[in-house]
């Protein structure tokens, strides 16, 4: 046995050892994987494989045949690196629970790479076929799919754009251009999921959400501005309709914390003064009951003082018109 025999032998055992820590829990199903590998690795090698990149078996000590050790050890090998990639996309790049999907996204692509790297592995060491062969005839099919797979391609490059310049995410609510709004449930290989506020589903392909207008309204930390208009008569002081307007909107349940809605005269509307207020919504989901609560507010107040919004009640009074009294017509 020679020495890199004895330190592979060292290193699984340590491996097995570092599994069976309550610390490493969480990680036991990596550490066992690298200990079968090495042990694998440090039990059938061949000292005459110098130039091998994986692993050659001795089948007449077991009695099987050489390939499937060989591909027994480049699959594990695929699997633990896809486990160690996982796990390094969790602590880098994604390392919230809220991004699971872009996380998984990525984390497909990488095991695709991990296991086309296995297989030509495989063809070359193992199987003894020339890696030339084999990459032509990858390239041939990988032509044909994808002049077959455009648009499915376009989706999926489209994806992982997304989910690496994260211009919105799992969570957020949208609007695109087309008047689409809805929360981000999933951002998955073909298409963006969305959950409408009639709870109906949305299913939007990649390539298409890449290229349009998206306005998100919960990525920035500030609150959401909104806006509530109205008009009133402009007899009445447009100041005294501000210190009422602010009196009405203070304190309503909803807006969102250390902001106070703001009133400003805007606009001359013929008879009337357009007003706006303004005021900040944290959740977007509730913005419509927030507008409810601020119209009744207003409402009560304005009516309490008297003030009716719009045009100001006009009293028509019509005349009853006189016919005169029809004359008969004389007879000479």
């Amino acid at each position: 046995m020679g020495l890199i025999e004895i330190a592979l032998f060292a290193v699984a055992a340590a491996l097995l050892i570092c599994a069976w820590i309550p610390r490493f829990r969480a990680y036991r199903a990596l550490f066992l994987g690298a200990f079968v590998l090495i042990l694998s690795t440090a039990l059938f090698r061949r000292r005459d494989a110098v130039n091998s990149l994986g692993p050659t078996v001795m089948a007449t000590r077991v009695g099987l045949p050489v390939e499937l050790f060989g591909i027994a050890w480049w699959i594990l090998g695929a699997w633990l690196v896809r486990r160690l990639l996982t796990l390094v996309l969790r602590r880098t790049l994604f390392p919230n629970d809220n991004q699971p999907h872009a996380r998984r996204l990525f984390a497909d692509l990488a095991s695709v790479l991990v296991y086309v790297v296995a297989f030509v592995g495989i063809m070359d060491t193992v199987l003894r076929e020339p890696v030339s062969t084999v990459l032509a005839t990858s390239g041939v099919l990988a032509i044909v799919l994808g002049l077959a797979l455009q648009n499915t391609l376009a989706d999926v490059f489209s994806g992982l754009a997304i989910n690496i310049e994260q211009p919105f995410g799992a969570g957020d609510w949208i609007t695109l251009a087309d008047h689409v709004e809805g929360q981000v449930i999933e951002i998955n290989w073909r298409a963006t999921r969305m959950r409408t506020e009639a709870n109906d589903l949305v299913v939007i392909p990649n390539s298409l959400i890449a290229k349009a207008i998206v306005t998100n309204h919960r990525r920035l930390n500030a609150a959401r501005l909104c806006t509530l208009r109205l008009k009133i008569d402009q007899a009445i002081s447009p100041r005294h309709i501000i210190e009422l307007l602010q009196a009405a909107t203070a304190g309503c349940p909803g807006v969102a914390r250390g902001t106070t809605p703001t009133v400003s005269a805007c606009a001359f509307v013929e008879a009337l003064i357009a007003y706006e207020i303004y005021y900040g919504v944290d959740d977007f989901e509730s913005a419509a009951d927030i507008q409810s609560a601020l119209i009744q507010r207003v409402t009560q107040g304005l009516h309490v003082a008297g003030i009716s919004i719009g045009s100001a009640i006009i009293d028509i009074r019509l005349a009853a018109r006189t016919h005169p009294i029809a004359q008969s017509p004389t007879l000479l």
